[in-house]
């Protein structure tokens, strides 16, 4: 099996209670109803991301991991899933109050053994963001208010802005509020303990399971350093493209690359895939081996036997979030 083309994954669509229809605009498949998130690149039982043209169509991430993880992921794959998930996410009402364990943690509540690292990237202004503590708050105060069901009082609250980004570690208790309409980058890992609902019925008209236990036994109440991450743009996007560092941790790195009309730059991959969204704009992403289109709310996997890839903008401005796996 030949991997050094750039690949394009069918959509999955997830019905969530607090989902909406913001996406259809640049999604013609979209199904009516709640959609809460679209699964873009996904290597998990409840949405698994099936390649959807060329010579590896059909072919699903999971299979493509399996078979040849070192030349999709990189050399320093050590099997297992597909390490990341993207996801586009469209909160017509706020989300669940809800926290992820770390790794620890998560073997000692018997959920697995992986943590769950997510980062969101706002895609249009309007919303907020529940994350974290406010300064101060105990683990006393925090259960003395959810019983009152007075919580918001204790959470820190961010508005939204386009392109503001939220960096979501393990432990760290948060909600998305709605109108936010946003990118998502994750480790491949779906365990999330449910806080609070706000009294809400779920699709079934029943309310959703909570997690109280396991919450309480997970949130870190003395971590502090929240709010949106603004970093600074680099280059020139006239000429050889802008970009900024977006966040860098322990499982993902995720950068931002800008580039003008007709401009075409050349990045290396540096050893591992490349899960590369467009976020604005269209235009025409390439590897020695193949070449595809790219537009607004697409992504497309670079693997990482592709070495390098090269894009070229075919609008005024084209926008990349670039997501690599830490090996």
């Amino acid at each position: 099996m030949i991997l050094r083309a750039p690949l394009h994954f069918r959509s999955v669509y997830q019905t969530l209670v607090w989902g909406g229809q913001r996406l259809r605009p640049w999604r013609q498949d979209m199904p009516d109803g709640p959609i809460g998130e679209s699964w873009d690149l996904a290597d998990h039982a409840r949405g698994m991301s099936v390649v959807s043209q060329g010579p590896l169509a059909g072919r699903t991430l999971h299979e493509l991991t399996i078979q040849a993880g070192m030349d999709l992921v990189g050399p320093g794959f050590r099997g297992g899933n597909f390490p990341l998930m993207v996801k586009l996410i469209d909160a017509a009402e706020r989300l669940s109050l809800q926290v992820h364990p770390d790794d620890a943690t998560a073997i000692k509540l018997g959920a697995g053994a992986h943590s769950k690292i997510e980062c969101w990237v706002m895609l249009a202004e309007g919303g907020y963001v529940f994350q974290g503590m406010r300064p101060g708050t105990t683990r006393e105060d925090f259960e003395r208010a959810l019983a009152a069901r007075t919580l918001e009082p204790t959470l820190n609250r961010f508005e939204a802005r386009d392109r503001d980004v939220f960096f979501i570690d393990a432990r760290t208790v948060h909600a998305l509020g709605e109108g936010c309409l946003l990118y998502e980058v994750q480790q491949t890992c779906d365990v999330t303990y449910r806080v609070y609902d706000w009294d809400r019925p779920g699709l079934d008209g029943k309310p959703r399971p909570l997690h109280l236990a396991e919450s309480l036994a997970t949130i870190d109440f003395a971590r502090t350093g929240f709010g949106p991450i603004r970093p600074t743009w680099q280059g020139h996007e006239a000429k050889d493209g802008a970009w900024r560092s977006l966040v860098t941790c322990p499982t993902f790195d995720l950068w931002e690359l800008r580039l003008c009309s007709d401009i075409t730059v050349r990045r290396e991959l540096g050893g591992t895939c490349a899960a590369i969204t467009c976020v604005a704009g269209q235009g025409v992403l390439s590897t020695e081996d193949g070449s595809l289109p790219i537009a607004a709310m697409q992504t497309l996997l670079v693997p990482a036997a592709a070495q390098a890839w090269s894009v070229r903008s075919d609008s005024p401005s084209l926008d990349l979030l670039v997501a690599t796996p830490v090996l």
